[in-house]
């Protein structure tokens, strides 16, 4: 793992957060929707060699006839229902997938920066218009040249078709193509956060593709990427397979990824000591001692992105009640969450914002204690004058997930609030809560870059999972949007974020650590704190 994750990137200086919101008006750019929960459950699992592949050290060893066999990596993933269309996925491991099959207009590196991709370079021309410089000489897996119009394609895909990320680009008024190297956004009033939305969407699609394979296009999806999707088994695994005519010099280096679908966490460490996986993301806490003690693979750990939460829904009653939210979260001991669900990988939580990002504001209003308090609980909940409440907790069959529900029912017991718990398969649970179709939620969402993705989900017209509606909230959301000075606009989100932390919408339980396993076969890859395998583009096998 290179320094570019280390912790002076973790814990930055004000002065360098008001130096990266300058950059980023001109050169900056963001990682994947939080808009979706990071969740690692699956119905389906699956034994320690069954999907045909063999272990690695089979894969890599030259035949009997003397040719050798394609360079692989498997990698373990807990979820395997993806959406392979970018500007419509709502989970990371979908994000995980598609980032190797697809390049952006701009990407992001490990330290979150923008950094070029299919642009080469561009210019802020203005406060409302970017231009883009393309790479040439660029083919999609179908074989079509890569232009200027496939961004405006991308672009007018996301207007006109039902995606979650629609509002990413509501302050573009028009793209244009100048040439077909050249590309212009025009927008209609300043948008501070541009270049993070335009990496969270702009990943060029095939106009052509998109019309031939129709409601089958996210089993046959066509990027412009270094790996192209050439099998995929619902709930046991995908196969990516290297893009001979990519575009960057001598990438990738790997001929063959192989993602499997493992949602229980002893498989996935046993398939990692075997050798059968090489790459493990979310790596149980508890199993970590035992993969460093291991003789061919090492934990990697850097601060997280993600954010444990339990989401109200205020259209439930007494929900909708500020005191009986704050009595919920006073009820809440994070330490001890923290300590048993992370073993330690982490930190209590307190804010919307990660405590990895730089716009982290530690100075708000700690109401409820990391530690909790029971008797300032009961006794809330007995000035509001409630009792004998109950309630259903939703959540997903991440065992994560699950650990938080259950200690959070017996703090709620405790308090004298009655919970049942009921654990639903990792998309249907993430589309229910965003229906509104919950009354408490054990949920975390996870951002990769401009914490606007995070804050404006607050929004009366954001994913606004809890039913809230707060001009005050709403207009600052949309201020620190507009703002063009970097330090007014920090200014704005510490107080986005005091708002949220004191209205309690939702309790923030933990900042998780990103913990990963990697095979010491694997070189050159770089840990993103997000736990993107991005890096695989460049990365090689000893």
């Amino acid at each position: 793992m290179t320094d570019d994750t280390s912790d002076s990137w973790l814990t930055p200086t004000r002065r360098r957060v008001l130096s990266g919101f300058a950059g980023g008006s001109a050169v900056s750019l963001a990682g994947c929707t939080g808009g979706g929960s990071s969740t690692e459950g699956s119905d389906d699992t699956t034994t320690a060699d069954d999907s045909g592949g063999g272990s690695q050290a089979e894969t890599d060893t030259a035949t009997s006839g003397g040719e050798e066999e394609p360079v692989s990596v498997s990698i373990g993933i807990g979820n395997g229902g993806w959406d392979l269309v970018p500007a419509r996925d709502t989970d990371f491991d979908s994000n995980k997938v598609y980032t190797l099959i697809y390049d952006n207009v701009v990407n992001l590196n490990a330290d979150a920066e923008v950094v070029p991709d299919l642009a080469t370079d561009w210019t802020r021309e203005s406060d409302t218009q970017f231009v883009f410089e393309l790479e040439e000489g660029v083919t999609f897996h179908n074989g079509e040249e890569f232009t200027a119009e496939d961004v405006q394609y991308t672009y007018e895909w996301i207007q006109n078709n039902e995606n979650p990320r629609k509002n990413y680009v509501a302050a573009v008024e028009d793209v244009v193509v100048e040439n077909d190297t050249t590309v212009r956004f025009d927008l209609s009033e300043p948008f501070a956060p541009f270049l993070y939305k335009v990496h969270a969407v702009m990943w060029p699609l095939s106009k052509t593709a998109i019309e031939e394979y129709g409601e089958n296009y996210n089993q046959n999806p066509v990027g412009t990427g270094p790996f192209q999707l050439t099998t995929w088994e619902s709930g046991n695994r995908a196969v990516l397979e290297r893009f001979d005519d990519y575009w960057k010099d001598d990438q990738p280096n790997i001929d063959r990824i192989e993602f499997r679908i493992l949602p229980e966490d002893s498989s996935k460490v046993a398939q990692l000591e075997s050798g059968t996986i090489d790459l493990l993301d979310r790596m149980p806490p508890q199993f970590t001692e035992r993969v460093e003690n291991a003789d061919s693979a090492s934990v990697i750990t850097t601060g997280g992105v993600s954010s444990g939460r339990i989401d109200f829904n205020t259209d439930v009653e007494p929900l909708g009640d500020r005191s009986v939210r704050r009595a919920i979260a006073w009820a809440v001991d994070k330490e001890q969450i923290t300590q048993t669900v992370l073993q330690g990988y982490g930190t209590p939580a307190k804010s919307v914002l990660p405590n990895s990002m730089p716009q982290y504001n530690d100075a708000v209003s700690d109401f409820n204690h990391p530690s909790g308090n029971p008797d300032k609980a009961r006794s809330l909940l007995e000035e509001a004058g409630y009792s004998d409440l109950s309630f259903t907790i939703k959540t997903s069959t991440s065992s994560r997930h699950k650990r938080t529900a259950t200690l959070l029912q017996s703090m709620l017991d405790n308090v004298g609030i009655s919970v049942e718990i009921q654990s639903l398969e990792g998309n249907t649970f993430f589309s229910q809560e965003v229906n509104g179709e919950f009354e408490i939620a054990v949920s975390n969402w996870t951002w990769f870059g401009d914490p606007d993705t995070l804050l404006y989900l607050y929004h009366t017209d954001g994913l606004n999972v809890w039913n809230i509606s707060n001009s005050e909230l709403d207009s600052l959301l949309e201020d620190q949007r507009r703002a063009v000075d970097p330090e007014t606009r920090l200014e704005t989100i510490d107080e986005i974020q005091r708002i949220v932390y004191e209205q309690a919408y939702s309790v923030y339980t933990y900042y998780p650590d990103r913990i990963q396993a990697i095979s010491d076969r694997i070189e050159g890859f770089d840990q993103y704190a997000n736990g993107s395998f991005r890096s695989l583009d460049s990365a090689s096998v000893n």
